[in-house]
């Protein structure tokens, strides 16, 4: 087997390393766009300090800060044409993985006159000036700032797909762990489980393992177990934070495909119809259909979950270990809880097969009838 590995992005990471924005985005623009969510960044200053310091340091900022929780084309394309118009030539994503994404989402669209959703949907070459992207995140959760992938979701047919170009890797990333000091406890938990799930679906989804890719994987969920329950019962503690935010910049990235045991994540290509469907958070999906998605690849990868168990939480059994963390972190919950209506269950399975065709790769037959089992066993 032959790996490539390629990560031409900058990370800077550490306690207060957003302090050097400034001066990393004067060295790739003069005209910024500031892409960011509906959030507290402003409330809290962070944006006008971000604006500040772009300002100091010789580059011009537009605030986007309209971005919805599973961000939306249409979304997408206003921040687009609004960078157009302004000549802008740098895009800087700050907030979760729907603020970063989107900021992805605008590189792409930007460049050019098409929607978003033609780049995804018809899988069109990007052409045109391609502005410069910097991400921050604000939360430890999707590991976007470390990756060439975007998920979107198209509210008119509620599909919600991944654009993937070589364009949206960042030319830097800032992590500063100090951003997710004040996150609450529920988003903080949803974080957590989505790296945990980056983490655990190639591992057990992987049809060879391998010594080095095994050792990655295990030891950053090692990291996303111990310390996501720390930061709940103690949420300033800075060390746990970076720790977290270390798994989540890893997780997502290139890194965990190094010695070429990597899988496929099955369960985020079943997710991604719920959060599309109903806009609920995407953790709280993965959350809720977990354990079944676990049960159910247990009838071809019972000796893996063993190892799950044994090497991460010390215990026999990955599947039974996996639920008690759930329930430890508060994130135990069920498909009824999150409003999903049972009688659309066989729709938003075969939106699962249309939208995430890599389900394909899962080493148990994932086609439209057995995912709409996963979701009731879910339920």
């Amino acid at each position: 087997m032959i790996t490539t590995f390629y990560l031409p992005t900058k990370i800077i990471f550490g306690p207060g390393s957003l302090a050097r924005l400034g001066a990393e985005a004067a060295k790739l623009g003069r005209k910024a766009i500031l892409v960011s969510g509906k959030s507290s960044l402003r409330k809290t200053g962070i944006l006008d300090s971000v604006v500040n310091d772009l300002k100091k340091n010789g580059v011009e900022a537009l605030v986007y800060d309209r971005i919805e929780p599973n961000p939306r084309a249409a979304t997408v394309d206003q921040g687009a044409r609004l960078a157009r118009e302004a000549g802008i030539d740098l895009v800087i994503g700050i907030g979760g993985g729907s603020a970063m994404d989107a900021a992805k989402g605008i590189v792409v669209a930007s460049s050019g006159t098409r929607p978003v959703w033609d780049y995804i949907e018809n899988d069109i070459e990007v052409g045109g000036v391609v502005p410069k992207l910097i991400l921050v995140p604000t939360v430890a959760a999707s590991g976007s700032e470390a990756n060439c992938g975007a998920v979107i979701t198209n509210w008119q047919t509620h599909e919600k797909c991944v654009l993937n170009s070589p364009h949206v890797y960042p030319a830097v990333s800032i992590v500063d762990p100090e951003l997710t000091l004040t996150l609450p406890a529920k988003p903080t938990a949803q974080g957590g489980v989505d790296i945990f799930c980056h983490l655990v679906e190639p591992y057990i989804t992987a049809e060879e393992p391998a010594p080095l890719t095994d050792a990655i994987l295990e030891a950053t969920m090692r990291l996303v177990v111990e310390y996501l329950p720390r930061i709940l019962a103690k949420p300033d503690d800075i060390c746990a934070r970076s720790q977290l935010s270390w798994a989540s910049t890893i997780a997502c990235s290139p890194f965990v495909s190094l010695g070429g045991g990597d899988g496929a994540m099955t369960l985020h290509g079943i997710e991604h119809p719920l959060s599309g469907c109903y806009d609920r958070a995407h953790g709280d999906g993965l959350a809720a259909l977990l354990p079944a998605w676990m049960r159910y690849t247990r009838l071809v990868r019972k000796e893996r979950f063993g190892t799950l168990g044994r090497n991460i939480f010390n215990q026999p059994d990955g599947i039974t270990a996996t639920g008690q963390w759930l329930q430890k972190t508060g994130m135990n919950i069920r498909l009824s809880e999150l409003g999903i209506e049972p009688e659309r269950i066989a729709e938003i399975a075969d939106n699962a097969v249309k939208t995430a065709p890599w389900v394909k790769k899962h080493p148990n037959i994932l086609d439209a009838e057995n995912i709409a089992k996963i979701y009731r066993d879910s339920y």
